[in-house]
């Protein structure tokens, strides 16, 4: 249709969104209101500017939400880079225009402000599309699960539960209701596996613990001091025994031992059917283990239609990097990015 106007979101669409994302975030007037103000609000890293709205008259047909991520780049230091999230188009506009042209107006104000990139982390049912409009992806790549026919956590406080011994490590390993200064010390100081790696510091352990419509799962090893830890995310708007996965979005461990020993422990106690966790960039010997901790693979078949739900990475170029030789220039090769910590359900 020619009659959509697209503009940037204004304190004075709130209700209008608040009520229109209902069909996405599903957390009720007030859910919803503390969950877009934490996601473009408090975000430590964008504010809302770039969070785009297309209108039909007066009502509310489409929306955009862009979040900002904050990067390490090695050869350009740190960077933030937006990401597409909470797409929603109203179902008498499906199937048309609209989308696409909310995303061409979007790119062509990334660009004006030279913002380099644009990256998107969600299962898009618009993928194919936006990879035919000048998308580049990354992936998909394989996930493990394991199904469970009833929730894994008895009713109580995560953080009231028992802490237990790792079998193989021996480390006591402790559920926690939040995160801890000493995870995000641990993700600092691990080895990293690409030149391009999300910045997991305590300011952004801080602001993803906040989400107002996710339930977060904390577990810490230790022995003689901390070896390891993992979180899992579920959302809120869920029951325990709903039909939304418990996603592990991260895992990390100073040994094989211990990081098996925390994946175990977690598949066992945390809550959900299904528990789910990314595997892209785990170390083979890893990999290898997880049909003995519960986990079953599912690997990309190499047809887009049967992968459109497994994880990948895409993004748009918006035309402002700096040359070909350029740091970020680099960011369409799969090698250079580490995406550990950055699962896209730890972001809802």
């Amino acid at each position: 249709m020619s009659d959509y106007r697209i503009t940037a979101y204004a304190p004075r669409h709130r209700n209008a969104v608040v009520e229109f994302q209902q069909m996405l975030w599903q957390g009720g007037a007030r859910g919803n209101s503390a969950y877009f103000d934490w996601k473009f609000g408090d975000n430590p890293y964008l504010d809302d500017r770039y969070v785009t709205l297309a209108w039909q008259g007066s009502e509310l047909v489409g929306m955009l939400g862009v979040f900002g991520s904050y990067w390490e780049v090695d050869g350009h230091g740190r960077v933030m880079l937006p990401c597409l999230a909470d797409t929603v188009v109203a179902p008498a506009h499906r199937g048309g225009p609209l989308f696409g042209r909310m995303l061409g107006w979007l790119v062509d104000r990334l660009r004006a402000d030279e913002v380099p990139w644009l990256l998107d982390f969600g299962d898009q049912p618009a993928g194919p599309a936006m990879l035919m409009s000048g998308w580049t992806a990354v992936g998909p790549w394989p996930v493990a699960s394991a199904e469970r026919e009833v929730s894994g956590r008895e009713q109580g406080a995560w953080d009231a539960q028992e802490a237990v011994r790792g079998p193989r490590s021996g480390a006591t390993i402790t559920p926690l209701a939040n995160s801890v200064p000493e995870m995000p010390a641990m993700a600092a100081k691990l080895d990293t596996r690409g030149s391009v790696r999300v910045v997991r510091d305590e300011e952004y352990f801080r602001w993803r613990n906040a989400n107002p419509l996710a339930r977060y799962f904390h577990l810490v090893a230790e022995s003689q001091g901390t070896v390891g830890y993992l979180i899992a995310h579920r959302t809120a708007v869920d029951t325990d025994d709903g039909p939304t996965p418990t996603t592990i979005v991260e895992c990390e461990a100073l040994d094989d031992d211990v990081w098996r020993d925390l994946i175990e422990t977690a598949v066992a106690t945390v809550p959900g059917k299904v528990v789910t966790m990314w595997v892209r960039d785990l170390a083979p010997a890893r990999e290898q283990s997880l049909g003995s901790l519960g986990l079953s693979l599912t690997r990309p078949s190499g047809r887009l239609s049967q992968d459109i739900h497994l994880p990948k990475l895409v993004m748009r170029s918006t035309g402002a990097v700096d040359g070909d030789s350029a740091p970020l220039s680099t960011l369409t090769s799969p090698e250079v990015w580490d995406l550990r910590g950055v699962s896209g359900r730890g972001w809802r």
